[in-house]
C-alpha cells in the first residue's frame, strides 16, 4: 500500500489500548512571564502536534530527566518559584505514561544533594545524575553560598534508593550526559565550572565507564566551549552539540574515543564535525532524537531518526543598559540522515515559550481524534 495513501485512510481509523513508543516529553522550564512551570507536553508522533499532560506536582526548571526500565519517566532536581537558592529541589517526581498520571509526590527517594543545572541519563538500568550547582553544606539559601558540583549519584528503581557515585574529573554545571554504545558509557559534554562571576565555559567532555565505575577526561575537545547547548547521540561513538551559552548557533559532530576502537585521526575528526549552523542561535535549550516523517511525507508515518531542539533563549542588544531575552517556542530538527536542518515546520512550536526544561522520549498514549 502507498504510504500516503495509508496515512490518509488507514492510520485515523486505528486504536491503541496500549502506550506508543516514540513520543518525546516537555517537562517544566523556566518561563519569563511566569517563571518555573509545572506544565508537561507531549509531542504526539503519531499526529503530529503537542498535547497537554498532567501538570507537575512541582514547579521545575533546571531540571533533568530519564526514562526508567518499565517506562516510567524520572524528572530530577532543579529550583521551583522561589528561585535558585531558596527553591533548590532535591525532589523526583515519576511520570505513568501507562495510566497518565504522576506518583504520589514523595514516592521517589530525593538526591542526596539538592542541585539544578545538573546532567542525567540512564546507564544499565540505573539513573546517574552528576554535577550542576548546590548550595554549600550548611549554608544559608543565598546564591553567594552556591557552588559547582562534581558529585554524582546513582538511582536504583528496584530498591528506590540514591546511592554516591563516582565524581567528574571537572566541576560542571549546564552540560549535558549521553549514554553511548549500548549502554556502557556515558559522554559528560561541556557546561561551566562556575555560573556565578568567574565562569570558565568548558570544551571538555569526560566518558564514564560503566564496566569500571570511573570518569576520565577525554584528551579530544569540542571545537567551541559551550554549556547550555544541547547535546545527543547520533552514533555509538557520535556526539551532535549544538547551542549553548553565549546564544551560539554553531553546531559540531564530535567524534567520542572510545577505550579499544578505531579514532579518527586529528584532520578527519575535524572534517566530521563540519555542520552547519542552526536557523538561530540559543543556550538553555535541550535536545533529543526521535523519529519523524520523512521530508515530503505525513505524520503517522515517523521513520526518519532527527534531533529535535526544545526551548532555549536568546540574549540580544536592546541598546540600553541590559541585553534583551528572547526566549523560543519553535522546535528546530536536525536530520541524522541528512546531516542538514529541516526547512519544514515537522515539529510545531510549544504551546509557550520556555528555557530550562527537561526532555524524555518514551511511550504515550494518544488522543482519539
Amino acid at each position: 500500500m502507498p504510504p500516503a495513501l495509508y496515512a490518509e485512510n488507514v492510520a485515523p481509523f486505528l486504536r491503541f489500548d496500549a502506550p506508543l513508543p516514540n513520543m518525546l516529553y516537555a517537562f517544566g522550564g523556566r518561563n519569563q512571564g511566569y517563571g518555573p512551570l509545572d506544565t508537561v507536553e507531549m509531542l504526539d508522533t503519531w499526529h503530529g502536534c503537542w498535547v497537554t499532560c498532567p501538570s507537575m506536582p512541582t514547579r521545575r526548571a533546571g531540571s533533568a530527566a530519564a526514562l526508567l526500565p518499565k517506562g516510567l519517566m524520572l524528572v530530577v532536581g532543579g529550583y521551583n518559584e522561589k528561585g535558585i537558592a531558596e527553591g533548590l529541589l532535591a525532589s523526583c517526581d515519576a511520570y505513568d505514561p501507562f495510566k497518565r498520571r504522576w506518583q504520589e509526590p514523595g514516592s521517589i527517594a530525593p538526591l542526596t544533594r539538592a542541585r539544578w543545572g545538573h546532567g542525567c541519563a540512564p546507564l544499565r538500568g540505573k539513573v546517574y545524575v552528576a554535577g550542576g550547582c548546590s548550595l554549600q553544606p550548611e549554608a544559608q539559601p543565598r546564591e553567594a553560598f552556591m557552588e559547582t558540583l562534581r558529585c554524582c549519584e546513582v538511582y536504583d528503581p528496584v530498591t528506590s534508593t540514591w546511592t554516591a557515585g563516582a565524581p567528574l574529573q571537572i566541576a560542571r554545571s549546564g552540560f549535558r550526559i549521553v549514554t553511548l554504545d549500548g549502554e556502557r558509557y556515558l559522554a559528560a559534554v561541556g557546561g561551566c565550572d562556575n555560573v556565578f562571576g568567574r565562569a570558565e565555559t568548558q570544551p571538555t567532555v569526560e566518558l564514564f565507564d560503566g564496566f569500571t565505575g570511573h570518569w576520565s577526561l577525554l584528551e579530544r575537545r569540542l571545537a567551541q566551549p559551550r554549556t547550555t547547548a544541547g547535546a545527543v547521540a547520533v552514533g555509538s561513538q557520535e556526539l551532535l552539540v549544538m547551542g549553548g551559552a553565549p546564544s551560539l548557533s554553531s553546531a559540531e559532530v564530535y567524534q567520542v574515543s572510545l577505550p579499544g576502537s578505531d579514532n579518527c585521526k586529528d584532520d578527519e575528526a575535524q572534517k566530521c564535525q563540519e555542520i552547519s549552523n542552526m536557523p538561530e542561535g540559543r543556550m538553555g535549550c535541550q535536545a533529543a532524537v526521535v523519529s519523524l516523517p520523512r521530508p515530503n511525507s505525513h505524520y503517522p508515518l515517523a521513520v526518519q531518526p532527527c534531533v529535535v531542539i526544545v526551548g532555549g533563549e536568546r540574549c540580544e542588544d536592546s541598546g540600553g543598559d541590559l541585553p534583551r531575552v528572547r526566549q523560543f517556542a519553535n522546535a528546530p530538527v536536525f536530520d541524522i540522515h541528512t546531516r542538514s536542518w529541516r526547512r519544514d515546520e515537522v515539529v510545531p512550536p510549544l504551546p509557550a515559550a520556555r528555557t530550562a526544561v527537561a526532555l524524555c522520549v518514551g511511550l504515550g498514549r494518544m488522543d482519539s481524534d
